[in-house]
């Protein structure tokens, strides 16, 4: 994408964006970090402009709050839910709110806002986003002073500065994206890292493998002073074990290899169920 459209004049980008539109979008939703906005709740990929003002709302809660950690991306992306939301009442409302419904939402999982507009303005659920509404959502999405959304919800000339945009924060806050999948997210080198990397196309494996090694070593220095034959032996690392008593009819026979249970034939001598599985997985 480099090569072929970020690397043109910003004017004629867009032209480019668009006739390859389809692909990209397709590219941004599999591999990329910041996912296309634009879908319905059946999952049909969109433009802004094909979404009810409920759909925006869910899916920007979607993409900007982390359900399992009860938060926010950034409290600037909170902010920009919460402008949408005033702009769908307004938009919605005959009257002048007795209590603005951004008032009520601070006390609502933000996973149900969709839901509470919906049930608010029953035409949000139906009514498609006027022109001037989508142009505000975007210009909320690109306000300064702000994290850039997770998202990619036009293809513009700005397409390439927004993609590039605040990088490298996604791959230090991997909650944030999509599926905390790491492989939507790129890891710059930085001035530490690249000290260290002398070879040219070096492996990944060799260099994991350098830096599983080094913390052995590391380990063996701090811990034992470098002398491997102070290093205790054991089988395996677990709990203490904890003492089963079987019954007289289970026949326990010990060599240096194995242990051999021999059951007895009546069903009716058989051990506790709990207490054999405790025997079987063994101290």
């Amino acid at each position: 994408m480099h090569d072929t459209i970020l690397n043109q004049p910003r004017d004629k980008r867009k032209a480019l964006l668009l006739a390859n539109k389809d692909k990209i979008i397709s590219r941004l939703n599999n591999d990329y970090m910041r996912p296309w906005f634009g879908q319905k709740t059946d999952g049909r990929v969109v433009d802004l402009e094909e979404m009810t003002y409920t759909e925006a709302i869910g899916r920007a809660v979607e993409l900007m709050y982390i359900q399992h950690q009860r938060q926010w991306t950034h409290e600037s992306h909170y902010q920009i839910v919460i402008d949408f939301a005033k702009r769908c009442e307004c938009r919605m409302s005959r009257h002048v709110p007795a209590v603005p419904m951004i008032d009520m939402l601070g006390d609502i999982d933000p996973t149900e806002y969709a839901d509470f507009v919906g049930g608010m303005y029953p035409e949000a659920a139906t009514t498609t986003l006027l022109s001037e509404d989508a142009e505000f959502f975007k210009m909320l999405c690109k306000r300064r002073g702000q994290k850039s959304p997770m998202f990619v919800v036009d293809l513009d000339k700005d397409f390439g500065l927004l993609i590039q945009k605040d990088s490298i924060w996604p791959s230090e806050h991997l909650d944030a994206v999509v599926d905390q999948d790491p492989q939507r997210v790129g890891i710059q080198q930085g001035p530490v890292a690249a000290r260290y990397s002398t070879v040219v196309d070096e492996p990944v494996k060799t260099i994991l493998d350098k830096i599983y090694h080094k913390h052995i070593a590391a380990l063996k220095e701090r811990l034992y002073g470098g002398d491997e034959s102070s290093i205790p032996v054991v089988e395996y690392l677990c709990a203490d074990p904890v003492a089963v008593d079987l019954s007289d009819s289970v026949a326990v026979r010990d060599s240096e290899t194995e242990r051999v249970f021999v059951l007895p034939e009546d069903t009716v001598q058989l051990p506790d169920t709990e207490l054999w599985l405790q025997a079987v997985a063994g101290p």
